[in-house]
């Protein structure tokens, strides 16, 4: 059970009302005084959320019994503390009592086969939990071998006998939430398969645990989103146990959601924690998960639906642009091209053309702080670094108008900077404006000419690696995090 208790009042979750959701949920808390406002919250992941309120009697009765019913779940009833218990909500009717001072410690169960069923089970956790720790602690104190060996058995005992009452309770309670709980709750055995020589197959083992994971998880179950221990595992999968590689992850999350049956309230939950897990995360490359995710589940084909029929239009339409935007420069994606003039105006030059292997693509703008404090130290890690190891930078600059191409030559004079210099410059931007045919298709393309928006850079400054095949190999790293890189991959190629 968490320790902390999150309740969102305003971003309470809609209620769909059905005829199995009608609950009546009774509550007696010694300590209680008349009119004390009680709260009722449930779980949606591994969150708690707002879901109503009740006021006490003057016998410290609390009765929730909402219209629309409380989908099944477990719940929290927080009191003036504030304190609070949780319960499981799958019956028509539960009635449980308690005391202020000690809810947990004081629970009794008057009416609900399932939750008495829960507090005897979180007592039995409990009492394992100490038998362990107290065992534990005298294998540690020990430095006899026996006396540690023997301690070691008993905690494989203990845990077995854990394992195995989980087993039964499994039985015991089939087709219940409580079950379904329990279940989750036992760990995929790890087994260590070995080669035909009898050594240990780490690889092999790795690959059947991952298979195995989801083996104790009622999948096409609803009712597991409102359980916080579905989104841990959910957590503990996607970002530990499946490997941090855009094409693994976008695999295996297909794999999974194609398992999650015709759950409309599954598909949402489980395509939402990952699409929002790689939207947001920092590590490179990982927005190419977020691209998989929004192309494949979010943004439809040309006249099809949105599987998200969750999400507002407008928020849909915003995502699906930005999705547009990043596909092309992804981790693994074939850059495109850009062709553009140096600072005579007289040569163009193509990215994909240089003869290096590999490039450091950087886009920046004369009138930007932050860029012309950084520049002059990239171009120092260029000299030092980067151009011992043939690697070139391509060093793209906005110079639309008259100051900022001035400027932009001025800057270049001035901090000596010998690397491929090109930019949109003032002529070029002012004739393509009127006559983009004076360029297109002849000398440049409109990829070129609209770099801004082909790799979407609007904020400056921006750094991309290419490799030999001008595909993206790195990008928001510094030129020697791209030399760091660049030396593995070469590596990686001579196996």
């Amino acid at each position: 059970m968490r320790n902390c208790l999150f309740i969102l009042f305003l971003l309470g979750l809609p209620v769909l009302t059905s005829a199995q959701d009608k609950r009546k949920l009774e509550f007696k808390i010694t300590g209680l005084k008349d009119r004390d406002t009680v709260y009722l919250a449930n779980y949606y992941g591994n969150r708690l959320y707002y879901a109503d309120t009740a006021l006490a009697n003057a016998k410290a009765e609390v009765v929730f019994a909402r219209p629309s019913g409380y989908k099944a779940g477990i719940y929290a009833v927080v009191v003036p503390g504030p304190k609070y218990f949780e319960f499981i909500a799958d019956e028509p009717e539960v009635l449980m009592e308690s005391d202020r001072e000690d809810l947990n410690g004081r629970m009794v169960v008057k009416n609900s086969v399932q939750n008495k069923a829960f507090y005897d089970y979180i007592r039995f956790l409990n009492d394992k939990k100490k038998e362990g720790d107290a065992i534990r602690e005298k294998r540690e104190s020990s430095t006899n071998p026996l006396q540690r060996s023997m301690a070691k058995q008993q905690l494989e005992d203990l845990d077995l006998g854990v394992r195995k009452h989980q087993a039964e309770l499994v039985k015991q309670y089939p087709g219940t939430l409580f079950s379904v709980i329990v279940n989750m709750g036992i760990p995929t055995e790890q087994v260590e398969l070995t080669t035909p020589d009898g050594k240990v197959d780490s690889l092999a083992s790795y690959y059947n645990f991952r298979q195995h994971f989801w083996d104790n998880t009622a999948l096409t179950d609803e009712r597991i989103v409102r359980t916080p221990m579905f989104q841990n595992k959910l957590e503990e999968y996607i970002g530990k146990i499946v490997p941090q590689i855009p094409d693994t992850i976008n695999r295996l999350a297909d794999d999974l959601i194609g398992r999650l049956g015709t759950s409309e309230e599954l598909f949402k939950f489980v395509v939402h924690n990952i699409t929002y897990k790689y939207e947001t995360s920092e590590i490179m490359g990982m927005d190419a998960v977020f691209v998989h995710m929004a192309e494949t589940y979010y943004c439809p084909p040309p006249g099809q639906k949105s599987r998200a029929v969750w999400m507002d239009e407008e928020k849909l339409k915003k995502m699906c642009e930005r999705a547009r935007k990043m596909a092309p420069i992804v981790i693994g994606a074939k850059s495109r091209n850009i062709i553009l003039p140096d600072t005579t105006e007289q040569r163009w030059i193509d990215l994909h053309k240089l003869p290096n292997e590999y490039i450091y693509v950087v886009f920046w703008d004369p009138h930007c702080g932050h860029c012309k404090k950084t520049l002059p130290d990239i171009y120092k890690q260029y000299q030092e670094i980067l151009k011992p190891k043939g690697i070139e930078v391509f060093s793209v600059a906005k110079a639309t108008d008259s100051t900022l191409f001035a400027d932009w030559r001025k800057f270049i004079r001035e901090h000596d900077m010998r690397w491929v210099n090109v930019g949109l410059t003032a002529n070029v931007f002012k004739d393509a404006r009127k006559n983009p045919g004076k360029y297109v298709p002849s000398i440049t393309t409109i990829e070129s000419l609209n770099y801004m928006d082909t790799w979407d850079v609007h904020s400056t400054p921006k750094f991309f690696v290419l490799d030999g095949d001008r595909k993206i190999v790195g990008k928001s790293i510094t030129p020697e995090q791209a030399a760091d890189l660049i030396e593995r991959l070469r590596a990686a190629k001579k196996r």
